[in-house]
């Protein structure tokens, strides 16, 4: 990778470092195959047309949002009149009053616990997985520790509503023993533990990605030399993992500054993070002091991805950047297996508990139900709203994955296929996006189709979402471009086809996976999405999740446990639906090999 991508200090350069990486077979068994012929600007033109349609959008949306959030947040809100333009009041009410001030510290307080926490859970967790020796209980336990990502956020924030709730399982739970009620709802501790369940996946990822690429020859030698266990992991496996560690903190943090469902629901108005005070401003249409506040966030997100990133160079030296020739096995450990019961426990109650409640036969959260009834699914699709945001957020998940397919995949052959100069700074800014909080993101959309006269509505949401999905489709596919093999590809154009008949006739067919995949995800984060949609949404046109959070705020029946098991249900047959054709398809490889 070229200095110029690695150099910036951006919560990107993770996804970054994944798109260019060779994969292990490449660097072991496999030729460099010369690029074809065709001359450097020919190369350089074909890959800017294939980059000009997600730079055009990016410049559109993401750009020009950032740029409109910077010119408010120079205005001077009036209520019931036109802002003063070209003042930096709103900078000094924000910066100037103590509140704002206690909310930014509480919004990297909150940041530092959930990081923490769940850098100590997704450490061990990571680390059993490793070592769990059947690869059968090793790939159930990946389904368990990854089922929150099917779960949708909002769903899984109104799971510990009901776990932590006066009346709740965990308050039952305790009463049982003679302690509580605890008032467990409406504190920090209860932001804390839902960001954390909701983060863990994505903290075990990197890690369980870099504790698979140490070399197993270490540690037999440690043993050969009579190194304990401990001595062996300390020396040995934490500093080489720590690339993986650190990975998992950047993305963790960043992500638990930019949160509002927790902090909204789970908060009671108690917990204020600048998430919420964002949300809180627009509806005062005070724009101009949410602006500011949301560039805080964004420069908060900027500071912390580069303190990490100078962090993560410490440990350069560790990253051995593929799979080795001995990666290191199973060995199991003692006593992990306690720890994964723990966490599987952890991961899978709040949709179990989810799940039971909506059927319940009251129209209050208590544990257990005192009977059942599916009442609540009928007075589901009795609500107003609720089959238009279903029907809404079905198309919209559909374009933007088919968006995002066909952008991603024309950006990924372009970085990968053509080498041309400035390919890192294209790569670093389609990338950027990743490194903007989602709140802060959609309220500068918003901000933007204000100062350009257009109105809010679905196709805003779709732009937004593209825009970030975009980046992880070109991670996806930039792997599995790496993977293909190109002699076919040269083969073809040495008989006399065009580039574009050989790569349809050769290359497509073994990416497709990857698309059907990087087409899924877009399509699941689409439809799960709520902090890139709630300021570009009215009330006539809405998603779920948008639909759900207002529900959740008026009402406090089990309607949204039938809504939520019901999400999870269609995200489930799709991951299942995928996961079949995937399977078909290299059956289907083999028979013909």
């Amino acid at each position: 990778m070229t200095d110029d991508r690695t150099s910036g200090g951006t919560a990107s350069a993770t996804l970054e470092r994944a798109a260019s990486a060779e994969p292990p077979a490449g660097r072991a068994g496999r030729r460099k195959l010369p690029a074809p012929s065709g001359g450097g600007g020919g190369e350089r033109r074909t890959a800017l047309l294939l980059l000009a349609p997600s730079l055009v959008l990016l410049i559109a949306v993401f750009v020009f949002a950032v740029e409109s959030l910077v010119e408010y947040s120079f205005q001077e809100y009036q209520p019931g009149g036109a802002n003063i333009a070209n003042t930096l009041a709103s900078w000094s009410k924000v910066l100037g009053d103590s509140y704002y001030w206690s909310v930014i510290w509480q919004t990297v307080l909150i940041g530092l616990l959930v990081t923490a926490i769940t850098a100590v859970v997704g450490y061990l967790t990571a680390l059993a997985l490793h070592h769990t020796k059947r690869a059968g209980w090793r790939n159930a336990g990946y389904a368990v520790v990854f089922s929150s990502l099917v779960f949708s956020g909002i769903a899984s924030v109104y799971a510990w509503q009901l776990l932590l709730g006066q009346q709740g399982f965990v308050n039952s739970a305790l009463d049982l023993i003679g302690i509580g009620p605890l008032n467990l709802l409406y504190e920090k501790s209860a932001v804390v533990i839902a960001l954390v369940h909701t983060l863990l996946p994505l903290m075990v990822l990197p890690i369980v990605s870099s504790l698979r690429q140490i070399d197993g020859t270490l540690a037999e030698a440690a043993d050969d030399f009579g190194a304990s266990r401990w001595r062996t992991f300390r020396v040995i496996t934490l500093p080489l993992s720590a690339p993986g560690l650190i990975a998992g903190c950047q993305l963790t943090f960043a992500l638990t500054i930019s949160s509002f469902t927790a902090p909204s629901l789970l908060g009671g108005g108690r917990v204020a993070m600048l998430s919420t005070t964002i949300y809180s401003l627009v509806g005062t249409t005070d724009f101009p002091s949410a602006s500011v506040c949301a560039l805080i966030l964004l420069v908060l997100a900027l500071l912390s991805s580069g303190i990490f990133v100078l962090v993560q160079r410490r440990f350069a030296e560790a990253d051995q950047g593929g799979v080795t020739v001995s990666p290191s096995p199973p060995r199991g450990i003692r006593g992990l297996g306690v720890w994964m019961a723990l966490v599987y426990l952890f991961q899978l109650l709040p949709a179990a508990i989810v799940v039971i409640s909506s059927f319940s036969s009251v129209s209050y959260g208590v544990w257990p139900p005192p009977g059942f009834s599916v009442r609540w699914y009928t007075n589901l699709w009795q609500q107003d709203g609720v089959a238009s945001a279903f029907t809404g957020s079905l198309w919209i998940g559909a374009l933007v994955a088919v968006l995002a397919v066909l952008l991603g995949s024309a950006g990924a052959v372009a970085l990968v296929r053509y080498r041309f100069r400035g390919s890192g700074a294209i790569q670093s800014a389609l990338f950027s996006p990743v490194v903007v909080p989602k709140i802060a993101f959609g309220f500068a959309v918003f901000m933007l189709l204000a100062r350009a006269g257009l109105p809010t509505g679905r196709w805003a949401v779709v732009l937004a979402h593209t825009v970030a999905s975009v980046p992880f489709v070109i991670v996806l596919l930039s792997a599995a471009l790496e993977r293909a093999d190109r002699t076919l590809d040269y083969a073809a154009i040495d008989l006399g086809a065009r580039p574009l008949t050989a790569f349809l006739r050769s290359t497509l067919p073994q990416i497709a996976p990857a698309m059907l995949v990087s087409g899924v995800f877009a399509f699941l984060v689409s439809f799960n999405e709520i902090d890139l949609s709630i300021f570009l949404l009215s009330s006539e046109q809405q998603t779920l999740p948008v639909w759900m959070f207002g529900y959740l705020n008026n009402y406090q029946d089990p309607t949204p446990a039938a809504l939520s098991t019901l999400m999870t249900l269609l995200s489930l047959v799709v991951v299942a639906v995928v996961a079949v054709i995937l399977r078909l398809t290299q059956r289907g490889r083999r028979l013909v090999l």
